[in-house]
């Protein structure tokens, strides 16, 4: 029997939206703004060389661990009764991350023979952030936007001053260990703290299995969310390993550092998802289909109707742009900038439309879809980046984007078609 507070908590009307998603955005955008403040500061105080290493680490340790994650949280908050414990998610959790930063450190002397130790702290610190991602999606779950934000935005912070410091500490490597203290400071020690209220109200289904049996359970649930997530960030970093390859660390720290100029419309469409999601899900349990479908229209809709605005406006003031934020040698690369926009915006609507199919929790033809849109991400990469350069990689990102945009947007179709197999929130077979 589910506990009546968190049914409450789950499936009511929860918080007002819009103080939910000004916390969201709000703690997003911090995160997302330090994450920026750190390449800018790498840009002018270092090498594009010194970026690009710091980006090999971003573009090495997101997907891996994201794979290891095994895309938890989103199950964690689509799930209505729920099923699992909470102990249950954060124990694979940790497991998954122990296992991530194994992979890295025998990944990353052969990726970045020069920079592997900057690659290891990097994926250290984003295996530190996925422990602590399990505790957002429990704050999530009972809809404490607030405290995700103070999380995120410190995090944030701390990782931009720690960056900022490279002057003074004369080292990246050093740099980048001050963002691994952050990540355990904030992800892990703050998310500890703050979620000690609400541990006893998450205790899932009072069913007497043992702990390993539910692991087990837990793992098949989420194994085809997190193999898709992994695929996404995959089909995401695609072009940049290619430019690493193929152009080298240099050509890699410009195209990572024109990629954080945009960062700002993913902060937006990545908080508006993590508002909606458990929104969607609700709409869904509850037998309201039409309404998710109704929102994910209107979310993608605006999406894309903000881009008549939105490129032009960044083909016109974009060199001037990157002059004043990186400088001369970044700012000659602008058209590629405009290219990254259109790629922005195309992501925002794979956002929405991912949020749309999570909440049917339809986990396993996302796996699919993901799979399809890395191999086209990899064929695109390799015939446009030794043509194009830059250039290149910019048009296999828009390609991309566009190609898996449209591949759920018919996977979403399927779902409100009424010849299609009704499909149940996904369980687990009994152990």
């Amino acid at each position: 029997m589910t506990r009546p507070a968190l049914r409450r908590t789950v499936a009511g009307p929860g918080a007002p939206v819009t103080g939910m998603l000004a916390w969201s955005l709000g703690g997003t955008v911090l995160a997302a703004a330090g994450q920026w403040v750190a390449i800018v500061a790498l840009a002018r105080v270092g090498t594009p060389g010194m970026v690009g290493q710091y980006a090999l680490g971003l573009a090495l340790g997101a997907p891996v661990v994201l794979l290891a994650g095994l895309g938890m949280r989103t199950a964690q908050i689509t799930d209505p009764d729920p099923e699992f414990r909470f102990g249950d998610y954060l124990r694979l959790r940790i497991a998954g991350m122990a296992v991530a930063l194994a992979v890295i450190v025998v990944v990353a002397p052969l990726l970045a023979p020069g920079g592997a130790a900057v690659v290891v702290l990097v994926g250290f610190a984003k295996a530190l952030d996925g422990i602590g991602d399990i505790y957002l999606g429990l704050f999530q779950r009972h809809d404490r936007m607030r405290l995700i934000a103070l999380s995120l935005g410190a995090n944030g912070v701390l990782t931009a001053v720690a960056l900022c410091l490279l002057p003074v500490l004369g080292s990246l490597v050093w740099a980048t260990a001050g963002s691994v203290v952050a990540s355990a400071v904030t992800s892990v020690g703050f998310c500890v703290w703050a979620a000690r209220p609400l541990r006893g109200t998450d205790t899932g289904s009072a069913d007497a299995a043992p702990t390993l049996a539910r692991l087990r359970r837990l793992f098949v649930v989420t194994l085809p969310l997190g193999v898709a997530y992994g695929c996404s960030s995959l089909t995401a970093n695609v072009p940049r390993y290619v430019v690493a390859h193929e152009l080298g660390p240099a050509p890699l720290g410009v195209f990572a550092a024109l990629g954080y100029v945009v960062v700002g419309a993913t902060v937006v469409f990545g908080a508006i998802t993590q508002v909606v999601l458990p929104r969607m899900a609700r709409m869904h349990a509850a037998g309201d289909l039409g309404g998710v479908l109704r929102l994910t229209r209107g979310l993608c809709a605006g999406t894309l109707a903000s881009g008549v605005v939105v490129v032009p406006a960044v083909a016109v003031l974009g060199p001037a742009a990157l002059g004043v934020l990186y400088g001369p040698a970044y700012a000659r690369n602008a058209p590629i900038l405009t290219l990254l926009t259109v790629a922005a915006l195309l992501g925002g609507v794979v956002f929405f439309l991912n949020a749309a199919l999570s909440a049917t929790r339809r986990f396993g033809n996302q796996l699919a879809v993901n799979a399809a849109a890395l191999v086209f991400a990899v064929a695109a990469a390799a015939v446009l980046v030794p043509w194009l350069e830059l250039a290149g990689a910019a048009w296999a990102v828009v390609v991309t984007m566009a190609g898996e945009g449209a591949l759920k947007a018919v996977l979403l179709r399927r779902v409100r078609n009424p010849s299609s197999r009704v499909t149940r929130p996904v369980r687990s077979p009994e152990v």
